[in-house]
């Protein structure tokens, strides 16, 4: 079994990780090639052969996962695993129910934190946030 955990929300922020998972650690920022960012109530990501997207990867354990699998909720998101363009695998989760938005300023800020850790370029989140 893995134990990576692809992150493209607002577990990107390492202070939300280190409560929701503590002891997890950062292994790389990496692009996600064949999935775009999209951000209505939550972020999520959807299949596009033509996108790219920004992922952080973070070294989980079992007992982090279970804690991810309540934090995400059986009923909205669901664990899978992907292959990543290095030949590794991981943990991603993607969204089962549709929950349009807009997202809440505090979600969202949740975002930049996570974007900014990773330090990724926002341009990217900014897309997703205005709907691109």
């Amino acid at each position: 079994m893995t134990n990576l955990y692809a992150a493209y929300g607002s577990n990107l922020w390492h202070a939300q990780m280190q409560l929701r998972c503590p002891g997890a650690t950062v292994d790389a920022a990496i692009l996600l090639p064949g999935w775009r960012l999209a951000v209505r109530k939550f972020a999520l990501i959807e299949a596009d052969p033509a996108a790219v997207c920004l992922v952080g990867l973070w070294q989980v354990t079992p007992t982090h996962l279970k804690a991810l699998d309540r934090y995400e909720g059986p009923h909205t998101y669901a664990r899978r695993q992907i292959d990543l363009p290095d030949g590794r695998r991981a943990w991603i989760y993607l969204e089962l129910v549709h929950r349009p938005g807009p997202p809440a300023p505090e979600y969202v800020e949740r975002l930049r934190r996570g974007y900014a850790d990773f330090g990724f370029d926002d341009a990217p989140l900014q897309a997703a946030l205005a709907g691109g």
